[in-house]
């Protein structure tokens, strides 16, 4: 995480051309998310996370609760999302269309994949049936224990037409 916000740091310095463009595409290939991220949360957020991350990344490993206790749950959970993108994104450039059982059964066969992702029904109970990145989003909210909106408060630190929608699942819109 202290080299994706380091590396979004860079970003911000870069001008208009092919650099950032080819930093651009680094940056969203190894980090799926982190432009979102540093769109909607803009710069100055996006640098204390990357004080946060280098401290964490110089300290001995903690606990994820203490760095949400902290004030730094965006770290830990775009740890996570970061993740759960890549696997969906790997899934569909290998051609994978449809239904969450497809998906998890590729995910047996794709690595750590597959811890990400152990079981088709609770896929289909968080995000519905068909593999999409929403369902990143709400399969990290139902691991994490939050709503939609809280789980984008944290991620974006704002909110947005983005936190909920039609078809999500009722659960979503629970507090803890």
């Amino acid at each position: 995480m202290a080299e994706k916000y380091a590396a979004l740091a860079h970003l911000e310095a870069l001008g208009p051309g092919p650099e950032q463009e080819a930093a651009l595409r680094e940056a969203s290939r190894r980090w799926p998310g982190c432009l979102r991220e540093s769109q909607l949360a803009g710069p100055a957020r996006c640098a204390e996370r990357g004080q946060w991350a280098a401290r964490g990344a110089a300290a001995p490993e903690r606990a994820r609760a203490e760095w949400r206790a902290e004030g730094a749950a965006a770290l830990v959970l775009w740890s996570d999302l970061h993740r759960l993108l890549a696997d969906v994104r790997r899934w569909k450039t290998a051609g994978g269309r449809g239904e969450a059982a497809e998906f998890v059964a590729w995910s047996r066969g794709a690595g750590e994949a597959a811890d990400r992702w152990p079981d088709a029904g609770l896929l289909l109970a968080t995000g519905g049936s068909r593999v999409r990145v929403r369902q990143a989003y709400a399969w990290l909210a139902a691991q994490a224990g939050l709503p939609l909106a809280e789980l984008n408060l944290a991620l974006f630190a704002r909110t947005g037409p983005w936190d909920a929608r039609p078809g999500d699942p009722p659960w979503s819109e629970r507090s803890p």
